[in-house]
């Protein structure tokens, strides 16, 4: 009898565990730990300020990569099917960050770590992402210090939009 209430008392346990492991789940973004419960649908996005200034200093601090604004990212959970389709691109080095892809459900940013020289294409970006069920808005770049929006149009192509951003 002894036996049967140790082994119940253990899967008790383990049901416990596996319960809050599915409520809670915690993702380690750029040193900080973001927590999320299982319903993310109240979450919203990041104020454009807070984005920018995050894009700003990523770029400033990085280099090879691509720096991409996905609306409606505001989870880790969300970012499985955008960092899969993601790394599938050429040029995409896998070697960095986590195959490739960096995401920050914080400020909805996507960082996406080249190989040397590599460039991603505007195209198959906003197909990949849309696979995954999300839009990418716009990709950011560093330009004579400022940051520049380059903002995706249907059709591919993009609109350069100088952004204003403290330093």
């Amino acid at each position: 009898m002894r036996h049967y209430l140790k082994v119940m008392k253990v899967r008790l346990l383990l049901i416990a565990s596996f319960s809050f492991i599915g409520i809670l789940s915690a993702s380690f973004l750029n040193g900080s730990t973001y927590l999320s419960t299982a319903n993310d649908d109240d979450k919203e996005e990041a104020p454009t300020e807070v984005r920018l200034a995050a894009a700003q200093k990523l770029l400033q601090t990085s280099s090879d990569i691509s720096l991409i604004y996905v609306k409606g990212l505001v989870c880790p959970s969300c970012a499985i099917g955008v960092r899969k389709n993601l790394s599938k691109m050429d040029g995409v080095d896998k070697k960095r960050f986590r195959d490739g892809i960096d995401m920050n459900p914080e400020t909805q940013l996507v960082t996406i770590a080249l190989k040397k020289g590599a460039q991603v294409e505007v195209k198959e970006v906003l197909e990949r992402v849309d696979d995954a069920g999300y839009n990418a808005i716009e990709k950011y770049k560093l330009h004579d210090d400022h940051l520049d929006a380059h903002r995706f149009k249907k059709d591919a192509s993009v609109e350069v939009v100088h952004l204003k951003t403290d330093k």
